[in-house]
This record gives C-alpha cells, structure tokens and sequence, in this order.
C-alpha cells in the first residue's frame, strides 16, 4: 500500500490516525460542554424564567380562601380582617399575573404557546381576560363592609359568591394555556436525554478506537522499528568483534528504510572486507619488496667485492690462456692430435674465463646501479634493437619472434636499461620455448602510459613460483643455465622508471606474458 511503502509513511499515516481520534474526542468533549451548558442554562430558565401557571392557579384560589371566615358580623374588626386578607390575596394574584405574562412574552415559550393556540392574538386575548377577571375581582374588596343591621355575613357570601365566579373563568382561561414549567421540563429533560446517549455512544466508540489504535500502534512500532533495528544492531555487534564474514539478513518484510540500511551495511562490509584484503596483499607485498631490497642490498655488497677478487685472477687466466695458445701454434704441428686437444682445451679455458667475466661484470652492473641521464626516445626503436642481435643467434633461430609496431612511440626512458629490460625478458622467452616456439611482442600506446607485452608459448610457470620471479638469485632454470639476477635487474630498472611489471602464466606448459607499463613522462627529478 501506498501509506505502508515506508517507515515515514507509515509513521505519518498512524500519527495522522491518532491526530484524527484525539481530534474527534476533544471535539466530542467541546460538543458535551455546549449541550451542558447549554441544558443548564434551559434548566435555568425553566426554574427562574418560564411562566408557572401552577403557582397562578394557587395564588388565585387563595383569594377565595381569604372569604371563608366565620367570624360574626356585629364585630368591625373581623370584617375589616376578611376585608384585608382578601385584598392582599387579590393584589399577590395580580402581581402574579403580571409575572406570568411578562415571562410569557419575554421567552421562546410565548411563540411555541401561540403555536399551540392558533395564534399569538389569542395567547394575548386570554391573558387580557385574566387580568381583566383579576381587576373585578379587586374590586369586590368594596362590598365587604360593616353593617349595624347585621347583613355583613350576607354580604360576604355574595362577594364570595362572585368571587367564585371570576375565580371560575380565570381557572377557565388558565386551563386554555399549556402546563409550561412542566411539559417543557419534561420535554427539556428528554431531548438532553436523548442527547447525551448520543454523545455517550460516540465517545465510547471513540474510546475503543483510540485504544485499538494505540494498541496496533504498539505493536507495529515493534515490528516495523524495534525488532529491525535490534537485528541489524546485534550483526553490526557481531561484525565489529571480528566475524568479517557475516552478513545482515533480510530484517523488515517491507522495502522500506531499514531494508536499504540492511543492505548498504553489507555493502559497507564487503568493501571493508576488500579493503582489508588489499590492506593484507599490500602488506605482503611491501614485506615481499623489503626482503628483495635487503637482499639486494647484500647481495650489491658481496657482489661488489667478489666481483674485484674474482675480475683478477680471470683476467691472468684469459691471458695465460691466448699466451699459451699463441705459442703452441707457432711451435707444434697444427694438425696433430695431441695439438689439436691442447688448443680445445685452451679454448674451452678462454671460453669459460670470459664467461665467468661476464657473470662478474653483472654482479658489479647490478651493485652499482648506475643511473645514465633519461632522455626521450623511440620505444620502437629499442625493441628493434635488441631483436637484431637476437634473431642472428644460431640456437634461436628455430624460434619465431613476431614484432608488427612500426609508428614511433616516444617516451622517457633510459634507453640502454630498457634494452636490457627487453633483452632479458625476449631472451628468457626464447629460451623457455622449444623448437619451432613463438615470442611475440605487442607495444600499446596511451594517453600517459605506455605499455610493452612479451609473450611466449612456452613452458610456462607454476603459481607457486610467480611471486618470487623477481627475487635474487632464484631462477627455475636447470643448474648452469642462469644466475637468477636478470629478472631482478629487470624488476629494478622498471622500479627507476616508475614503472610496473606484472608476470601471468595459465600454468606449467601454457605458456608466459609479461606486461610492463611505463610512464610516457618521468617525475622531474628524474628528468634530464
């Protein structure tokens, strides 16, 4: 659903809820204080505003009352009483009466009563009666008098007989009107009844409303907040004591929030773990290159003084060796056997004399690490270089080495190292393959780099020997076959160039490349 899709929503959609509900009961306690007040201030004027006819009826009756008296009549003093109480009793209904209509006229009352009677004409014609039977019964307090005759009795039967016929059609005219403290008390009373269930009802229902949404509330809060976020704070606890290798599960059924901090959290860890791997081959390497450099540091210095003792006494040999060889071809018999042999064997001692002056000659090479100046040149040229004096070579000329890049290709270089470098790595390729084997070297250009691949079908090399190809010494060649220093020489001069070299092999008898990546400009300080 488009309000569940996520957290926020849903937090706006129950809070919106809740808003809603607090909102209708606040409402429904504004709208029960109205209706209170509003029945208190009916009630109110029921009680001290609303005409009692009721109290009109006794007040009026009352003056027949003040007639019945059996006080003789040859006393004054009780006639005069009679006289007196019946005009009080008279006046209190007057006043009364005019109570009663003001209150008529001045309340709501007096339209619902002209309803009732056809018309407001007749409310206001029977009130006029009233006050009119009030105004003749005031004034029969005039006929209650003192005779000496003794006619007083009579006369007071005859006012209370008149009296009682005023009294009459007032009662008559007050029977016309309606009960109006009564019935709109009683209707009052069932119209708030009425209201007030109503209202009852609805804040019971809201009531139970309010308390399943608090209660749905609750419980999505747990599912949608509480147990996400307590699952994805016990894996980033278990990650960060060191299971690197664990991974959050999925922790909310919803694509919400907490499904993508999931899954970025994985992210961050498989990068982290990358890292740290890098971190780990990076290490390894660096502890790789301070080994090679401390043994090359060694190696520099042993080979610097094992070169000067051993270029001596070679030197006296290869000499002694021509000496003698001069001699005996000018003193024996150039056909003889025993003459033949001796100037093979002298050979042979030249031979191998030089041989040892070269492997001398590289150990100083790569003790002194002369730095020539680096200039620009033709890569092309160079590689085209060392193939001419490969390719007149008698043992390799059963071997194929395909070189296609003709376009010049300038960058700075030392071009005598980077012959080197070339030589080494097309002379250790031909000599991995067998007869009829190719080399084959591609030269690429970049915008900033340069990169040169040599390649053969050869024997290829095991994975266990590719990471120490560039350590002193070590070579997979058979005893006699190499000294192990040139990959290293080669490693070193890339490492001046701020290059890299990268070796690949597929596996023993697939075959070798070698990748080097040189820069087409080198730092200042390394500029001529």
């Amino acid at each position: 659903m488009f309000f569940l899709r996520s957290i926020r929503r849903r937090l706006v959609t129950g809070f919106t809820i809740s808003l809603v509900l607090l909102l209708a009961m606040s409402a429904a306690a504004i709208l029960g204080l109205v209706w209170h007040q509003q029945a208190v201030a009916e009630f109110s004027s029921v009680v001290h505003d609303s005409p009692d006819k009721e109290k009109l009826i006794v007040v009026v009756a009352d003056t027949l009352i003040a007639l019945k008296s059996n006080i003789v009549s040859h006393r004054p003093e009780a006639v005069q009483k009679i006289r007196d109480d019946f005009r009080n009793k008279v006046n209190v209904a007057i006043s009364e009466a005019q109570q009663f209509r003001k209150r008529i006229e001045q309340t709501v009352i007096a339209s619902e009563a002209s309803r009732q009677l056809g018309g407001r004409a007749i409310l206001s014609t029977r009130l006029t009666t009233i006050d009119e039977e009030l105004k003749t019964l005031s004034g029969l307090e005039f006929q209650i008098q003192f005779t000496n005759d003794g006619r007083a009795p009579e006369l007071i039967d005859k006012v209370r007989t008149k009296a009682s016929e005023h009294v009459a059609r007032i009662f008559e005219v007050l029977g016309g009107l309606p009960a109006y403290r009564a019935e709109q008390t009683v209707a009052g009373l069932l119209r708030e009844q009425q209201r007030s269930t109503r209202l009852l009802n609805f804040v019971l229902i809201l009531t139970v409303l309010a308390v399943a949404c608090y209660a749905i509330t609750v419980c999505c809060a747990f599912q949608w907040v509480s147990f996400p976020l307590r699952t994805i704070a016990k894996g980033t606890s278990r990650i960060a004591n060191g299971d690197t290798d664990y991974r959050l599960g999925s922790v909310s059924r919803w694509s919400d929030e907490f499904t993508d901090l999931a899954s970025n959290f994985n992210r961050m860890a498989d990068r982290f773990q990358e890292s740290e791997d890098n971190l780990s081959a990076k290490v390894e390497e660096r502890s790789r290159q301070l080994v090679r450099s401390e043994r090359l540091a060694g190696v520099g210095f042993l080979s610097a003084g094992v070169a000067h003792e051993i270029n001596t006494p070679l030197s006296s040999i290869t000499m002694a060796a021509e000496s003698l060889q001069y001699r005996l071809h000018e003193q024996l018999d150039p056909d003889h056997k025993d003459t033949i042999e001796a100037m093979s064997r002298l050979e042979m001692i030249q031979r191998e004399s030089k041989r040892c002056g070269q492997i001398t000659r590289r150990l100083l090479d790569f003790s002194r690490n002369d730095k020539q100046h680096i200039l620009p040149y033709d890569l092309t040229l160079v590689v085209q270089e060392v193939l001419d004096m490969v390719r007149p070579m008698d043992r390799y000329r059963d071997r194929n080495v395909i070189f296609e890049h003709s376009d010049p290709l300038i960058l700075d270089i030392n071009a005598s190292q980077i012959k080197q470098v070339v030589l080494n790595l097309v002379a250790n390729g031909l000599q991995a393959t067998d007869a009829g084997g190719t080399v084959q070297i591609r030269l690429e250009g970049q915008m900033d780099w340069v990169i040169i691949e040599i390649t053969d079908d050869g024997m290829g090399m095991a994975p266990e020997n590719i990471g120490n190809l560039f350590e002193p010494f070590f070579s997979t060649k058979e005893t006699g076959q190499g000294t192990g220093l040139g990959l290293s020489i080669t490693h070193r001069i890339i490492e001046e160039h701020h290059g890299t070299i990268d070796p690949f092999s597929k596996g023993p008898g697939k075959g070798s490349r070698f990748s080097i990546r040189l820069p087409r400009r080198q730092p200042q300080q390394k500029a001529a």
